[in-house]
């Protein structure tokens, strides 16, 4: 690397010219100038301009063209990670969406039809006018053989309290969800916070005493009155009076057909409240319509008395009419206009969901007392006491109880058996009522999942509408009557029904008698309805605003989810969400982090950079676009300044890297045609800023900072970058108070790093996560590490299984407590609320604190913002990629950052747990539990490895415990004694020795494991551990399809477990006072190296221990030298040998202006008219050898000659102005005087440079040796301490054990012999004995998979509504077709003028 970088610098002076003659360089500045060429030789030709001259040079130059063509080498740009995720990802989510259409379809028309039939199979149950059922005579108990012909089944009293109580529960169900949602949300609902004095204050002087004293009736306006309680209950308990009625009362005397199609009869209110809408919206169109549905819905007044007369049942007839209005009665928030101005207020009222919790707290008990009466006094069965139906609960459900009977017509006395049939033990779950209930149940609440899916996956027309309005209906009635014709043609033939329940048919099946009002009614239904076939939701809705009520109807779920969707959810939408939606309303700033990336990781971002610049271009074309946002790219770059020996300040050779890649990866990207970009520089207070304006309208400003003027570190440029952008702009865009409160809340801060690569689908998925929770303050994406080696596999499938386990569990359970910097999205809001950039820019006065705050930034201000009750998420459907560690060592020290950092923070919240809980309405005590739980698990790690490789051990090698404890304690402890005595590089050589040892160990290890499965059997706790951990994995790679390659580098994980939850923690922990980056690490200054080598000769033990370190250290270390790395050390000398001449050399190339260059750059073998220098061996003496070698050799064409001087003359030309322009003072173009006078108080308020004496230095140096010694000995003490008790416990198990009670071994089979009339068999089973503590353990580690796993399995479902409404199976428009040809011929000018550039260079 050293001798590429001298051969490139040399190239300064000598340039190697392609040959070429006159006549080619005209021919080609012919071709390129679209002049006419004469023929090769005719020279007189070249003044010609006749047609045949000019035909003969069309001829001659297509012919050349053609040759140039066969010899172009083209250049194929690889597609980068994302690209190549996004090719792959772009078919597979249209798929999805296609299976996942179908399958909401299916489930949800399935679940309606299964919900209504068991609904009416109990209602049917119930009546007491019915005529006797055809019984099957095959199932007719032996007693009553006798009985033959035809016989008639009918329920005793004590059967239909069994269900009655089903169609109780039914109702409950869903009632009793809302009771305990609302009951959890107030027990853990977080106190608001009154406003500091300081706001109220700024907010009076802003606004004056007239306006806050309007906002003061606004907010009374928005909370409840005592009237909005009275009007809310009262609908409510009126909609809970007519279910009961009409199931109690009315259904029970009508067959099953008539009743499915008199509960599309239940829009009478609904229909009212859609006309007062439509005509105060003027909505001529739709109105009449309205109108006559609601008209037609009166028929349900007159059906009634024709049915009741015919049936001779008038004392019930007003039953049907009364509860179908009382019933609709509670679906009113879908249908209120702004034509009535209390309920729409009211509506707006209850879209706070902590409003409707409070509500629901005292309507739902208020709903089930009702249901409850008119269920215990309203059905009329011939009971005693209505108490009956609580003393005979019982005996119902565990018995089936029914009376047959002959049927003989014409007889007037008709013998009567009395049947009763006992359930025993899962008889009574699947052969009684029980059975019923549940599918019931699970039904309803599985097709209001698949509904609310449906409408948040923006798939409502086909996979909601088309199923409930339409379908539903006429399915579950076409069903029942094919039924009802197969068992009136065969009582016998369906034998998975009890003999005696069936649903009540009617005497004619096929009739069609007064069938057409059940039409009637569903068109009404539809028409009210109608306005579920358009809707207007964004994606992800809050459920609060896309339904009027929490959950559903129990018994009615098709007209729940129908009449309960709201109809104009644009209009309910916060203020908020409005503004968020407005095109051009959000404002999205890319804040890039670099350092010392290299010019391919610059090439990367550059690449997602680009793609959000043609992106953005787009959407601009495409007004109104929901995805659309401002953007903008902030490069902060540290360090990235030079001081020379002259004393000027230069942009160092990773901004010159920069600044190089943008120019020839834009032109590359570009075309040379449209990347005529010119860059503007900007001298600032921080250092310096380049500009470039990219095709597509988009900028990238490159923010240069010089640490000798700012304070540097990734840290601090986040403070630079949030206080510029929400502070700066934000106080100087001439905004009022209000719009500055509104900009915060819609524009956000992305944070990336400097080889990162993403998509703009990427952003639009994180930000539809700010859209639908105003609450969210940060939010991140799957992060996909990239790279090559061993190194990438196991990261690879760490990153997987963190994501797809912990992440996904964080964000359910509550927040996610990291989002990372790589490539995360914060609100400008939360970010700039109390407490959180006040603390953020703290300076760490403590030693604990420099861990904290500078090793896990990203880490610390996500825990800033959870504190201040902001919420945290992450979206599974954003894709990033970042370039991850390679090596060994580069991976060890990033996670030496990571892990003290880490649980500092989470240690930070648990402590503070009451606070966070009372600020956080997202985080309780359960989850602050299960974090507990998890730090508990990384603190004793490390020994419960120890423990589990000590058993393994002694398994697989057939070795004894305390053999295999020697062993182990040999290798962990001479690491950890390394730790104490070698410098950090030394630890880690060690440290990926042990890996490679602990890999190969593992292997056995894991058969170990499998052979004591065989042994101890499956349902030992070993074996269930491991069927959970590994099923857990399998089963997440499967539901993550795209990411299932992963999977395949789960073997180099579970290789190297020791190693990295071992050896890495203890190698974190021992170097926690080691506050360095490590990785990316730049070289270092000669003031630097000369300090290092002081203080490395200066450095002297202290005492005997001192010098027994310092030789444990020389030895320890010449013997890892020896082992791991040969005669490095002699290579490394010579190397740094050749460093130093190649640095001598270097400063002499460092020419600092034009006065210090040959003023004849084409004499070049004139010594005289060279730069002088002291120093010996410059490079004078070089340039002069090659030139004498030059002139050595014989000039066969004296024109290459004078063009390879004019060539080298062009070259000092481009190397005088590149060095100019690196030097500071040189950039002309300043900033405005406010953004300096801006900058200059920041950095004087919280960014100044950080000085440090030599006190103060000793001093942070010895309080993290305290902190490093305090941290290591508590680690050490208690993981000791843990292996001793668990060694302990397990050596003495017999004694101390408990029996686990699964996995029992048969041992021996015998008889009872003491009584010969006995036939008992004595089975033997012997169960393990296993520790309190390793029982403790396993389970706890059992359950904590199997929460991961069923939050996982949650979130996948959130996901996977998230990718179906943002996938788009539209077939593309004409617009859409112009534009694809436009950017294709785009794309193929680039691809010519780019070979034209190629050939001209």
């Amino acid at each position: 690397h050293a001798l590429a970088n001298y051969i490139q610098k040399l190239n300064i002076f000598k340039i190697y010219l392609v040959q070429k003659n006159s006549v080619w360089n005209a021919f080609v500045m012919g071709i390129h100038s679209n002049e006419k060429v004469p023929p090769l030789g005719s020279t007189e030709a070249l003044h010609e301009d006749g047609p045949a001259n000019a035909e003969k040079a069309r001829i001659w130059k297509t012919d050349l063209e053609r040759h140039f063509e066969e010899v172009r080498i083209v250049e194929t740009e690889n597609l980068s990670e994302s690209e190549l995720h996004n090719s792959s990802t772009e078919t597979s989510y249209k798929i999805v969406k296609l299976v996942t259409m179908v399958v909401v379809f299916l489930v949800l028309l399935s679940a309606t039809v299964v919900s209504k039939g068991a609904t009416f199979l109990m209602v049917s149950q119930l009546s007491k006018t019915r005529s006797p059922m055809p019984y099957c005579t095959s199932s007719i108990p032996y007693a009553y053989a006798n009985l033959t012909g035809p016989v008639d089944a009918r329920n005793s009293e004590q059967e239909k309290v069994a269900w009655l109580w089903g169609l109780f529960f039914s109702f409950l169900a869903p009632e009793l969800l809302i009771l305990l949602q609302s009951l959890w949300n107030v027990l853990t609902r977080a106190k608001k916070k009154k406003e500091s004095e300081g706001d109220n204050k700024k907010k009076k002087e802003s606004e004056g005493d007239k306006k806050t004293g309007n906002a003061e009736e606004i907010k009374e306006e928005n909370n409840l009155l005592r009237v909005d309680f009275f009007f809310i209950s009262l609908s409510e308990v009126a909609h809970a009076a007519g279910t009961a009625i009409l199931f109690f009362i009315a259904f029970p005397e009508m067959d099953s057909i008539s009743g499915i199609m008199a509960t599309t009869a239940l829009c009478w209110f609904p229909g009212c409240l859609l006309i007062l809408k439509q005509i105060k919206a003027k909505n001529w169109k739709r109105a009449p319509l309205t109108v006559i549905s609601t008209l037609l819905l009166l028929t349900t007044i007159a059906w009634p008395l024709v049915w009741g007369h015919a049936n001779k049942a008038d004392n019930k007839i007003w039953a049907l009419p009364v509860g179908l209005f009382l019933t609709s009665l509670g679906w009113w928030e879908g249908f209120v206009g702004e034509g009535t101005d209390y309920l729409f207020q009211l509506k707006m009222k209850l879209m706070d969901h902590e409003k409707n919790s409070d509500i629901n707290l005292g309507v739902a008990p208020l709903k089930i007392c009702v249901f409850l009466v008119i269920f215990m006094f309203g059905g009329y069965l011939h009971l005693n006491s209505p108490y009956e139906l609580f003393t005979l609960f019982l005996d119902s459900f565990s018995t089936l109880d029914y009376f047959v009977s002959p049927a003989l017509p014409g007889t007037s006395e008709t013998p009567i058996y009395h049947i009763t049939t006992f359930l025993e033990n899962g008889e009574i779950l699947w052969k009684g009522p029980t059975m019923v209930i549940i599918v019931q149940i699970v039904s309803t609440w599985v097709a209001y999942i698949f509904g609310k899916f449906a409408c948040k996956g923006k798939i409502q027309k086909l996979c909601y509408a088309l199923p409930l309005s339409v379908l539903a209906t006429p399915v579950s009635v076409l069903s029942l009557l094919l039924l009802c014709h197969n068992r009136k043609s065969d009582a016998c033939f369906y034998t998975s029904f009890p003999p005696h329940v069936f649903f009540l048919c009617p005497e004619e099946v096929w009739k069609f008698d007064w069938k057409w009002l059940g039409i009637i009614w569903i068109v009404s239904q539809i028409l009210i309805t109608l306005h579920i076939w358009f809707p207007k939701n964004k994606k992800l809705e809050k459920t609060d605003h896309i339904f009027g009520a929490d959950l559903y109807s129990g018994l009615l779920i098709d007209q729940s989810l129908m009449l309960n969707r709201r109809s104009d959810e644009e209009k309910n939408t916060k203020m908020e969400s409005q503004e968020e939606d407005k095109p051009g309303k959000i404002r999205i700033k890319g804040c890039a982090t670099l350092w010392h990336e290299t010019s391919e990781e610059m090439t990367v971002m550059l690449q997602s950079t680009f793609r959000m610049d043609d992106w953005t271009k787009k959407m601009k074309e495409t007004p109104g676009h929901r995805d659309y946002f401002d953007w903008e790219l902030h490069v902060f770059f540290d360090d990235a300044m030079a001081t020379k020996s002259n004393g000027k300040v230069i942009v160092n050779d990773f901004v010159e890297t920069l600044r190089k890649t943008i120019e020839d990866y834009g032109e590359k990207y570009y075309g040379p045609t449209k990347w005529s970009v010119d860059l503007e520089k900007f001298k600032t207070p921080y250092g310096g800023r380049m500009v470039w304006q990219l095709p597509g309208g988009t900028s990238i400003n490159v923010h240069l900072k010089n640490k000798k003027k700012i304070r540097h570190k990734k840290r601090w440029s986040q403070i630079m970058y949030i206080y510029y952008f929400l502070v700066y702009m934000l106080k100087n865009d001439g905004l009022t108070e209000e719009e500055i409160e509104d900009r915060k809340k819609n524009t956000f801060l992305l944070a990336l790093d400097g080889d990162v690569d993403f998509q703009p689908d990427a952003i639009t998925k994180v930000v539809d996560l700010m859209k639908v929770n105003p609450k969210v303050g940060a939010a991140c994406g799957r992060i996909h590490p990239t790279g090559t080696g061993p190194m990438q596999w196991y990261q690879k499938f760490e990153y997987a299984i963190g994501h797809w386990l912990q992440k996904a569990t964080e964000h359910m359970l509550g927040c996610v407590l990291c989002s990372p910097g790589c490539f995360s999205l914060f609100r400008a809001e939360a970010l700039m609320s109390h407490n959180v950039m006040h603390t953020y820019t703290t300076m760490a006065s403590e030693p604990k604190h420099l861990v904290q705050y500078d090793q896990g930034e990203d880490r610390w201000l996500c825990t800033l913002m959870l504190k201040q009750g902001w919420r945290v998420e992450y979206c599974a459907a954003s894709d990033s990629f970042t370039q991850c560690p390679e090596g060994f060592k580069e991976f060890f020290n990033q996670r030496r950052r990571w892990m003290p950092s880490t649980m500092l923070n989470i240690v930070d919240l648990i402590s503070d747990s009451k606070t966070v809980i009372k600020n956080n309405p997202d985080i309780s005590k359960g989850y602050m539990f299960y974090q507990s739980f998890m730090m508990f698990g990384t603190v004793f790690g490390p020994g419960s490895i120890f423990l589990m490789l000590i058993g393994a051990f002694s398994t697989a090698f057939g070795i004894s415990n305390d053999t295999a404890l020697i062993i182990n304690a040999v290798l962990a402890g001479g690491f950890v004694v390394a730790c104490c005595v070698l410098k950090g590089p030394e630890q880690v050589r060690l440290a990926e020795l042990l890996t490679v040892v602990y890999a190969i160990i593992m292997i056995a290890v894991y058969i170990g494991i499998i052979l004591q499965i065989i042994q101890d059997g499956p349902e030992s706790l070993t074996a269930l551990s491991f069927f959970v951990t590994f099923g857990s994995f399998l089963f997440a790679a499967i539901i993550h399809p795209m990411e299932f390659s992963c999977l395949f580098c789960m073997p180099i994980y579970m290789a190297t477990i020791p190693s990295m939850y071992m050896l890495l923690m203890i190698y974190a922990i021992f170097n926690i006072n080691d506050v360095s980056w490590g990785t990316r690490e730049g070289p270092k200054s000669a003031e630097d190296k000369v300090k290092e080598e002081e203080e490395k000769q200066n450095r002297v033990p202290d005492g005997v221990l001192g010098f027994v370190q310092s030789q444990l250290d020389s030895t320890l270390n010449g013997l890892l030298c020896c082992m791991c790395c040969g005669n490095a050390d002699k290579n490394e000398e010579k190397m740094k040998k050749i460093e130093r001449s190649l640095n001598r050399i270097e400063r002499h190339l460092n020419i600092d202006s034009a006065e210090q260059m040959p003023d004849n750059p084409t004499n070049l073998s004139d010594k005289s008219d060279m730069p002088k220098k002291k120093d010996e061996g410059t490079i004078e003496k070089i340039i002069e050898t090659d030139n004498q070698n030059d002139s050595a050799k014989p000039n066969k064409t004296s024109g290459i000659g004078l063009l390879s001087l004019k060539g080298v003359t062009k070259r000092w030309d481009i190397f005088l102005k590149t060095q100019k322009e690196k030097v500071i003072e040189n950039w002309n173009n300043n900033l405005d005087e406010k953004e300096k006078d801006f900058w200059v108080k920041l950095i004087e308020q919280y960014l100044l440079p950080e000085t440090f004496n030599d006190e103060k230095r000793k001093k942070e140096v010895q309080g993290l040796l305290e902190l490093k010694n305090s941290a290591a000995g508590g680690f050490v003490l208690i993981n000791v301490m843990w292996i001793s008790a668990f060694y302990m416990l397990q050596a003495h198990t017999n004694e101390l054990g408990i029996i686990w009670p699964l996995g029992g071994k048969l041992t021996s089979i015998s008889f009872d012999t003491n009584d010969q009339y006995s036939n008992q068999i004595i089975l033997d089973y012997v169960y393990l004995q296993v520790d309190v503590l390793g029982m403790l353990f396993a389970v706890g580690f059992i359950g904590l998979m199997l929460l991961q796993f069923i939050t996982m399995i949650i979130h996948r479902l959130l996901t996977l509504e998230h990718i179906v409404s943002s996938t788009d199976l539209r077939k593309p428009t004409d617009q859409d077709c112009k534009s694809e040809k436009k950017k294709l011929e785009n794309i193929g000018s680039n691809l010519v003028n780019r070979g034209q550039h190629t050939s001209d260079v």
